[in-house]
């Protein structure tokens, strides 16, 4: 009961705060990223096992991020252009779509959910270090791209995110940030899709309501 009535608290003491104005125009966003972390609900795996998806784990992404003003249609989404780059050489994405949000709390808070689609410099499939004929040289070579790269099975991706954001001020705002990118076995079977977690910092560009 006494954490219930401290969040209530901090709730009402936020809601309390002077309105924060709305932002009209476009905004640019700089993110730092978890890349391919492990999907919920998979225990470790045993020694020598990679999961499907997993294969970059550990690295990180820098992300940048443009939206435009929201549109006056189709629920008024802003439309998105970002860019997430591999710190350690992996994985990049360059993704175009469209975002919707909501304010809550005297809009000082807000839930955003989007859809885009992506391209990346990974791989639709690695090469194959089992193949017959290989000098071990080239087998070694390619088991190492086998358990470092993750193998898509496409170019094309989907890239459906979400985030929560705090607004600091009129100007800025910091988000967390979930990206997923796959393409749902629309273009082949091979679909391991990858998940990544993060935080942003939000500039907002345009005129104050």
């Amino acid at each position: 009961m006494y954490r219930v009535k401290c969040v209530m608290t901090a709730a009402l003491a936020l809601a309390a705060f002077p309105t924060a104005a709305q932002v009209a125009g476009p905004e640019i966003a700089i993110g730092v990223l978890d890349h391919a972390i492990r999907k919920p609900f998979r225990d470790d795996p045993p020694p020598g096992f990679i999961y499907q998806g997993e294969e970059e784990r550990g690295s990180a992404d820098i992300q940048l991020v443009y939206r435009s003003a929201p549109l006056t249609k189709a629920l008024k989404p802003r439309l998105t252009a970002r860019l997430q780059v591999n710190t350690e050489g992996r994985t990049s994405f360059a993704s175009v779509g469209a975002e919707w949000r909501q304010h809550v709390l005297n809009d000082r808070i807000y839930g955003q959910i989007g859809i885009g689609l992506t391209v990346h410099d990974g791989y639709r499939f690695t090469p194959d270090p089992f193949a017959s004929g290989l000098s071990a040289a080239e087998a070694a070579r390619r088991f190492d791209l086998y358990i470092e790269r993750t193998s898509f099975g496409s170019r094309v991706l989907f890239n459906p995110n979400l985030s929560i954001g705090v607004r600091l001020n009129q100007r800025w705002a910091v988000e967390a940030a979930f990206e997923h990118f796959s393409h749902a076995q629309v273009f082949s079977k091979q679909n391991p899709g990858i998940n990544s977690v993060g935080i942003r910092l939000v500039r907002a560009l345009g005129r104050r309501q």
